[in-house]
């Protein structure tokens, strides 16, 4: 079999190849670079918008002092961190708030910001009554949220993630909404877990899987073995195709971060982002050739597949020859994700499509043997039915591209994108201008 190597290679000379050889270290680099920047442009933004609208909805009682053009990079990271200390403040106290009202659980701490997320927030808590640690996540809904914030809609998404009850799907034990100072939140309990399939592919030790996002992944990680891959690859994919089936929306946050591994088993999770309607840290790039949202999770697959192997995030929609240079152990995965990216019509496989594939056939899944009965029949109510339905009608011929306009910053001009905060966004835009492809 032809690899994109080969072609890439092939009436080469053996002193073109080596300066070959460097031109792929090089770029490797340098998408290294844009990556991180991109990082630090999402954070960001996010951060800003995020301070800007306390300010807009708690004027009356806060005044936040805006960035001015002439702002040094320290004078800028000082206000970041003081931003985020009044952030996390914010979010003990509303967590403080719920658990003394719910009386079932007790504080253990304030965790890191465990995800890329800037405005969510995580805590380690007591179930009192089941004598077991929990896991708390706290997130403000934003204004495309489409649900009505009410009592009726949290018990209809809690029976919902009560029937998704699956060996390859993280459970998500409760849901509440919260209204704290004029704005929603929603709270999140869940198993306490020992990390993610992302911290195996960088190496994180399990004791060290809440430490910070932004320090954890700043080397790069390993490629898994095939075995590996294939065998979580496959627990992935039956994870969506079971979603499907049960009519869930396209799944929109699938990434390294969002599959937990429990024992070795990778376990779907962030099902909530798709029903809050939030945008994730890789949206922009994982729909940047897309029209609607039906391939979505198929992109995401691959990327994360990719992921898999070469050890680093994908930054580009597909992978460039270069990339897949790094992937030569692995010539079945660089065939599938051939087939995922290389589509002349826009017409991308589907979950189906891809559990067919020989790289995930013959696959044991041991799990599925002694799961309950009871994920193998619908189990959806009316009202459950009927919250996807408008869902996926929201969704069904929806441009991306005017999906949470807000999260997203053009590079034509910095000046045009929120002038009160573009000091540090002004030195990343002149840093990708000066950066040649």
């Amino acid at each position: 079999m032809i690899t994109a190597r080969d072609v890439l290679r092939r009436g080469r000379s053996a002193s073109i190849e080596d300066e070959e050889s460097e031109e792929e270290r090089s770029g490797y680099q340098l998408s290294n670079k844009i990556d991180n920047l991109a990082k630090i442009l999402f954070n960001r933004v996010s951060a800003a918008r995020g301070c800007r609208e306390q300010h807009e909805m708690r004027s009356s009682r806060h005044q936040y002092t805006s960035l001015s053009n002439g702002a040094s990079v320290c004078d800028d990271v000082e206000e970041y961190v003081e931003m985020e200390k009044r952030s996390r403040d914010r979010a003990l106290s509303i967590c403080q708030t719920y658990i003394q009202g719910s009386s079932r659980y007790n504080l253990i701490k304030q965790l890191n910001n465990v995800g890329s997320r800037v405005d969510k927030h995580w805590f380690a808590v007591r179930d009192t009554t089941l004598k077991a640690d929990r896991l708390i996540t706290l997130v403000p809904l934003n204004k495309n949220c489409s649900l009505s914030i009410c009592p009726s809609t949290k018990d209809i998404l809690n029976n919902l993630f009560l029937a998704l009850q699956h060996p390859y799907i993280c459970p998500v034990l409760d849901l509440e909404f919260v209204e704290f100072e004029s704005q929603n939140y929603v709270i999140l309990v869940q198993p306490i877990n020992q990390g993610s399939l992302k911290d195996l592919i960088y190496g994180i030790e399990r004791n060290c899987w809440n430490e910070d996002w932004s320090q954890k992944y700043a080397t790069r990680g390993k490629g898994l073995p095939l075995p590996q891959i294939q065998q979580m690859g496959r627990q992935i994919l039956e994870a969506l195709m079971f979603l499907k089936e049960r009519g869930f929306p396209t799944v929109t946050h699938l990434h390294s971060g969002n599959v937990i591994v429990q024992n070795g088993v990778a376990r779907l999770a962030g099902l909530e982002n798709t029903l809050l309607t939030f945008t994730s840290r890789i949206h922009p790039v994982v729909t940047s050739r897309l029209s609607h949202t039906s391939f979505i999770d198929t992109i995401c697959f691959g990327h994360v597949l990719f992921e898999m192997c070469a050890g680093y995030e994908l930054c580009t929609f597909k992978p460039t020859p270069v990339h897949l240079s790094d992937l030569d152990k692995y010539p079945q995965v660089v065939e599938l994700l051939d087939l995922i990216f290389e589509q002349q019509s826009s017409r991308y496989p589907t979950v189906e499509e891809l559990l067919l594939h020989d790289l995930f056939r013959n696959i044991d899944l041991r799990e599925m043997r002694s799961a309950p009965v009871t994920i193998f029949r619908p189990t959806l109510t009316p009202s459950i039915i009927n919250l996807l339905d408008g869902i996926k009608r929201q969704n069904t011929g929806k441009r991306l591209a005017s999906q949470d306009s807000e999260n997203m910053i053009t590079l034509k001009s910095p000046d045009a994108e929120y002038t009160e905060n573009c000091s540090l966004l002004a030195q990343i835009y002149n840093e990708l201008s000066n950066t040649k492809l």
